[in-house]
């Protein structure tokens, strides 16, 4: 999860950057606070719910534990510090990024190939501008 990182560049772009977790809110909390992610909104799901709505699958053995995860996982670890913790949740579920416009409209979304497979922020940010250009 590297989004974080580049708060001040979703702000300029006039975005509200929001991470969703298959969490209770107790532990949801707990990962707020552990990355130091305050004000940032993060909300529980521990049911999945948005991640069925948003069509993201369960990862198969080779998406979770294969080469590329792996290899994505070594070097975002490396580059930031930060190594994987204790999961919570469906271990299996694969995760993604989506850009929701004001009224609902979802312009432009990811869903991860496999476990390391995370949209940049930079790229992120250019698919927002590109949505915004398209209009709702």
């Amino acid at each position: 999860m590297q989004l974080h990182r580049a708060r001040e560049e979703f702000d300029t772009a006039g975005a509200r950057l929001v991470l969703i977790g298959q969490a209770s809110p107790r532990q949801a909390s707990h990962f707020r606070d552990k990355l130091g992610l305050d004000p940032l909104p993060v909300l529980a799901d521990d049911e999945r719910v948005s991640y069925r709505a948003a069509g993201l699958r369960r990862g198969s053995v080779t998406q979770l534990v294969g080469p590329r995860s792996l290899g994505s996982g070594i070097r975002h670890s490396l580059r930031s510090g930060v190594v994987q913790g204790r999961p919570v949740g469906d271990v299996a579920q694969l995760g993604g990024e989506m850009i929701v416009l004001p009224g609902g409209t979802v312009p432009w979304s990811h869903a991860q190939e496999h476990a390391g497979d995370t949209t940049s922020p930079e790229d992120l940010i250019a698919a927002l501008s590109g949505a915004r250009g398209r209009g709702p």
